[in-house]
């Protein structure tokens, strides 16, 4: 494992982390919480924040992370794909700063509660079975509708209502608690690559997320309560 570069990159908008990025859930920013479970980490080398503000570049810094470039405006811009900022960010390591890449751990701030280990689990599970991307997702055996092309509702999955043990699962991506692609995939604008695998997670605090007020006052709750 120690042979191979494995990267964390945490994308952070400025427009967003002035909204919500730098509140406090407890005695900690928010951001901290990604940053420091990046760093906790047996097998991540560098802790990398992209972002588009001299403000938050330099505030994470003071958190731990490195955050070495300011991404050009045009991938600061609303709509900007979070491929394309992935890409910018492993070409700048490699052909400004010399460093190559082999995996990136991608996460998000806007997670802040990941289960003790789950980032080095996931990043096993990539090279012990040979994949080209991991993440976390939840399990779900619900029933799950959406609109097809005609507008008209139709029912994902089963055609039919089945008692809850006979249900095959859906799983739900929640690629910003943690997301393990390898670096080639992430060169050609992709997140994914070809084998995927995933790791169902059952702790509900993985699945807060403080996009919105809800998310936050739910998060803040949570870390009063702990």
């Amino acid at each position: 494992m120690t042979n191979r570069n494995i990267i964390a990159i945490i994308p952070v908008k400025g427009d967003d982390f002035n909204k919500h990025g730098n509140i406090m859930l407890g005695k900690k920013p928010l951001a901290a919480y990604t940053i420091d479970a990046a760093r906790e980490s047996e097998y991540i080398k560098r802790v990398i924040v992209t972002t588009d503000d001299e403000r938050v570049a330099e505030f994470v810094r003071g958190l731990g992370a490195e955050a070495p470039f300011i991404r050009p405006p045009e991938l600061g811009m609303k709509g900007v794909s979070l491929e394309s900022v992935l890409k910018h960010c492993i070409e700048w390591l490699e052909n400004v700063d010399g460093y190559k890449v082999d995996i990136v751990v991608l996460l998000e701030i806007t997670h802040p509660f990941r289960s003790q280990g789950i980032i080095d689990k996931v990043i096993d599970v990539l090279i012990e079975d040979d994949l080209d991307s991991v993440f976390v997702a939840s399990e779900e055996k619900h029933d799950f509708w959406m609109y097809d092309e005609n507008g008209k509702l139709v029912r994902v999955g089963s055609k039919e209502y089945l008692p809850r043990q006979s249900k095959t699962p859906l799983y739900r991506e929640m690629g910003g608690v943690v997301c393990v692609t390898k670096a080639e995939f992430i060169r050609e604008g992709k997140r994914l690559g070809q084998k995927i695998g995933l790791i169902p997670v059952r702790d509900l605090s993985a699945f807060i997320d403080t996009h919105d007020e809800m998310g936050i006052y739910i998060a803040k709750k949570l870390v009063e309560e702990s």
